[in-house]
């Protein structure tokens, strides 16, 4: 394993000096570690340049491998770890925060209800990092909308249900009480809208245009949820949002879900995960659980 260290961590800053430092060890540590792979796969990894070193056609086409059985050695390291701890069992999950939020509590909850001694641990992050991870073996699912990256065909997706649009208001807003919602009456309303520079934003906006609706005048704007719904329970705003996040958010009574026609889909939420691993028991048992959670909606 510590050969396979050096080697990324020389790929990755294209030096041994740069590695020496890194990795806390000296640089003729460095060299000798790199000797001793190179030996031990009879072919050259890196040549000498200007400025450090470049890997080599064999360096190129050994990275993958390298980085792939590194990740699952650190990867098996950190699971014996968590297992001395008393864990039986773990699970690394990334997300993104806006599909993943509402409903992935809940799902955890009933996986500890029924395997009191697991290890769950939960990243949010942009869909381009998720990828990363997955494919650097940090996590072995990730919760996204698929519409906004195209994976590669190392990643194998499975939808897991279709998100739809909602509009949310406060329970003692004018048009809570109504039975019928007509576009007329939302746009005579002030709105909290989404940063014009944020996904979601494009997703409302995309959604409308197929309706033939016009965006509805809001004034203000944050990218954060939160702020959003305490806009609509203080300050008598309506918002968009998503079906699931209405559904299995900690609202209470306080929020709302107006009678108002949405067909539009904002989007496919999918789970991805390496198309060359298969999921272990306990990511299989949480797709599982998510499946029921959206089924009883």
């Amino acid at each position: 394993m510590g050969e396979l260290r050096v080697f990324v961590a020389v790929l990755e800053l294209r030096s041994f000096r740069k590695a020496a430092a890194k990795l806390h060890i000296t640089q003729p540590a460095v060299t000798k570690a790199i000797a001793g792979l190179e030996d031990l796969l009879s072919v050259r990894l890196f040549d000498r340049a200007a400025n450090g070193v470049e890997p080599t056609v064999h360096g190129l086409s050994f990275a993958p491998h390298a980085l792939a059985i590194f990740s699952e050695l650190r990867s098996a390291a950190q699971g014996l770890a968590i297992v001395s701890s008393g864990a039986k069992g773990t699970l690394h999950i990334g997300m993104v925060s806006m599909p993943a939020v509402p409903f992935l509590p809940i799902a955890i909850k009933q996986m500890i209800d029924d395997h009191p001694d697991i290890f769950i641990s939960v990243v949010e992050a942009r869909e381009s990092e998720l990828v990363e991870r997955l494919r650097k073996r940090e996590i072995e699912l990730a919760i996204f909308r698929s519409a906004l990256f195209s994976p590669g065909d190392d990643l194998r997706v499975e939808g897991l249900f279709d998100e739809r649009l909602c509009v949310i208001a406060s329970a003692d807003h004018p048009l809570a009480k109504q039975r019928k919602v007509s576009w007329r009456d939302l746009r005579a309303h002030p709105w909290v809208m989404p940063s014009a520079d944020s996904f979601f934003f494009d997703y409302v906006r995309r959604s409308l245009d197929q309706l033939g609706i016009a965006l509805p005048r809001h004034v203000v704007e944050s990218i954060s949820i939160p702020f959003q719904h305490a806009m609509v329970l203080h300050g008598a705003m309506l918002s968009f949002g998503l079906r699931s996040q209405y559904e299995f958010s900690p609202r209470g009574a306080s929020l709302v879900r107006l009678p108002v026609d949405m067909p539009a889909i904002a989007g496919t939420v999918g789970v991805a995960m390496l198309d060359v691993r298969q999921p272990s028991p306990l990511a299989r048992q949480l797709i599982a659980k998510i499946h029921g959670l959206i089924a009883g909606l």
